[in-house]
């Protein structure tokens, strides 16, 4: 059985190798529940999985023996918990072209100034001599790149076609990839006033939560852009909208955040320089094929008692219960 909040659909076709499995297609979160006494696998996108269908999982699916998740960061499921029993994959790894490719759209938007030119073109204005005072280039910029997975390496190599300097920043201090430097996430302060732009692609745990806060917005250089398209609560929003009003920062480009959908009172959806994206980061490009892929393997392996690609453990001490 699979939920995803996906138009297309990449999991059908692949009965036509599957035979022995009927892989059912539902469109609600109550769809899933009326069928989990009968269910032995459940592929579902983390924005479903929280409260009802995490409760359900765990107490009307007697056959459930794995989870495939749609999504790669794994809060949702840890907030709802899994079942001991049953294995737990995501889908890490698949969607970091993709992610990157939104990033740097949000970047580039804010950097030539799409937003404003957007407001000129609907009241018929032609500011060009407006225009210009706000528009910048990414050539010769210094990139941080905060968090240097498969998003972030891909957010550097797409910025050094850019012609930007990229610095990186994760747990280890080390890493392959594009970014001309590479620090460990205690030198973060350290390095985010050399940022004309800084991106997050962190996931959600117990030591990333608040991560950008109050003392990270003081660091950063008052012209700088922050992106973000990792989880909302990795940067404290309270702080994120006093930085903006106080302009600590020159803008932000959110595709994700503490609450979604983010409310229609919140200030961000009015404050300037803000760019609001519903969290449609991973949409778009070949995610869709590559998924169907990983969810195809993972069955062969599945099926032979093998363990499977992207298996983790959801331990609800490394997720912020909030």
């Amino acid at each position: 059985m699979y939920l995803l909040a996906w138009d297309t659909d990449p999991i059908g076709p692949l009965k036509n190798k599957h035979s022995d499995i009927d892989f059912v297609r539902v469109t609600s979160v109550q769809g899933v529940i009326a069928e989990l006494d009968d269910v032995d696998i459940l592929i579902v996108a983390g924005r479903y999985y929280p409260g009802e269908l995490a409760a359900a999982v765990h107490d009307v699916a007697p056959k459930l023996r794995w989870i495939q998740t749609a999504s790669i960061g794994i809060d949702m499921f840890a907030k709802g918990g899994v079942p001991g029993h049953v294995i737990f994959t995501n889908a890490a790894g698949l969607k970091g072209s993709t992610v990157a490719e939104h990033a740097m759209a949000l970047l580039l938007a804010t950097m030539r100034a799409l937003p404003r030119m957007e407001q000129f073109r609907a009241a018929g204005e032609w500011a060009s001599d407006a225009l210009r005072p706000h528009i910048a280039s990414l050539e010769g910029k210094t990139l941080i790149a905060i968090g240097y997975g498969s998003i972030g390496r891909e957010i550097a190599r797409k910025a050094k076609a850019f012609d930007m300097h990229v610095i990186a920043v994760n747990r280890s201090g080390h890493g392959e990839g594009a970014a001309d430097k590479v620090v460990a996430i205690g030198n973060l302060d350290t390095v985010l006033p050399q940022g004309d732009a800084v991106v997050v692609s962190l996931p959600l745990n117990s030591t990333t939560k608040a991560l950008i806060g109050a003392a990270q917005f003081e660091a950063i250089k008052p012209s700088a852009i922050l992106v973000n398209v990792g989880r909302g609560p990795v940067v404290d929003q309270t702080e994120l909208r006093t930085a903006i009003r106080d302009g600590q920062i020159g803008a932000a480009a959110l595709d994700v955040f503490d609450e979604e959908p983010l409310p229609s009172d919140d200030e961000l959806w009015r404050l300037p320089n803000v760019i609001v994206s519903p969290h449609v980061g991973g949409s778009g490009g070949a995610m869709y094929e590559r998924f169907a892929e990983l969810v195809s393997r993972n069955i062969d392996l599945f099926h032979s008692g093998e363990p499977l690609l992207n298996q983790i453990s959801i331990d609800e001490n490394e997720v912020p219960q909030a």
